[in-house]
């Protein structure tokens, strides 16, 4: 097999796109002999790429044109292998032929499931930075121990983690705020369960609004946890009864963690959809296009991938798995 000295990854920055690549980093990371670099135009997370990438080197690419084939340059016939993943955008796979590596990875294994972490595993296999991957335990992907005692109502009851955000801008993939508030009354009034709603500070006013919404003894059962480090959001998860959210970082957190998850999935492409017995992927069945866009590119069709999934749909899914 082919020994690399210098690998260059070229990948998104977002908490979904690192967390699948995991076992890619993991297995690079192992051998000390190579040099391992991610180059990304994502600069809206960068403090997870020392979190999830380290000791990777992070090389931050400009979006503008003729700034990046600039750095793109400097990149040239420098690296034994650049990785693209299977699905690059047509954008991905221009820089990869330009930066000229010893090798151009990018292929799709159709023995195996399309969700990206499951090709991830297979390409790492395959390029001899890993033997295998059976009885695979999925947490061990991450870069932490994890502790699963950090319950924070005082009595330790059992709680489900929610997750009612997503990126900025992801219209079709953002279920509506008001069912996010019906389907949080019927786990408070049908259930026994206590609620953590996880987010970002961009994600605070919503989180706001949702639980104020609430009377005040409705709210002793709801926590709000937001802008904690990843680390202590998988601990919050991996002490949780399961996960609702969106297709989001969160979704990948929980799936990696191996907890019931009950995803609330719009455009999301098939490569982004776990399809493990722990996670449940809720459709609307209303637009079978899974194209993946920040906005639904059909006229009058209003992002009904998303909007159409009512709340009995999620409460029937809720309700099987815990």
């Amino acid at each position: 097999m082919t020994t690399f000295k210098k690998i260059g990854i070229l990948w998104g920055g977002g908490l979904g796109d690192l967390l699948v690549l995991r076992p890619f980093l993991k297995a690079v990371h192992a051998k000390p002999e190579i040099d391992s670099y991610l180059l990304t135009t994502a600069t809206h997370s960068t403090e997870l790429f020392e979190e999830l990438c380290s000791p990777s080197k992070v090389i931050l690419l400009k979006r503008e044109g003729r700034h990046i084939l600039r750095q793109i340059r400097n990149w040239y016939g420098f690296f034994d292998l650049v990785y693209l993943g299977p699905y690059p955008t047509f954008k991905t796979r221009l820089l990869g032929d330009l930066i000229a590596p010893g090798k151009l990875w990018c292929r799709i294994n159709h023995t195996k499931s399309a969700f990206l972490l499951e090709q991830i595993c297979s390409d790492t296999i395959a390029l001899g930075l890993a033997d295998g991957y059976n009885n695979r335990v999925f947490s061990t992907f991450l870069p932490w121990n994890i502790s699963r005692t950090a319950n924070p109502f005082e009595n330790y009851e059992k709680f489900i983690v929610l997750h009612p955000g997503a990126k900025e801008k992801w219209e079709t993939t953002c279920w509506p705020i008001e069912n996010w508030k019906r389907l949080i009354q019927r786990i408070l009034e049908e259930t026994t369960f206590s609620i953590t709603i996880v987010g970002t500070v961009k994600e605070a006013s919503k989180i706001q609004m949702i639980c104020n919404s609430f009377s005040a003894s409705d709210r002793q059962r709801i926590k709000s946890y937001l802008s904690r480090p990843l680390k202590d959001i998988a601990s919050l998860i991996a002490s949780s009864t399961g996960v609702v959210c969106h297709n989001s970082g969160i979704l990948h957190l929980s799936t990696l963690l191996e907890m019931k998850t009950v995803c609330i999935t719009g455009s999301s492409a098939k490569y982004w959809r776990p399809d493990y017995p722990w996670v449940i992927n809720v459709t609307s069945d209303a637009c079978k296009l899974a194209c993946n866009k920040y906005r639904c590119p059909i006229p009058f069709y209003n992002a009904k991938c998303i909007a159409n999934i009512t709340v009995d749909d999620v409460w029937k899914k809720f309700i099987f798995s815990f």
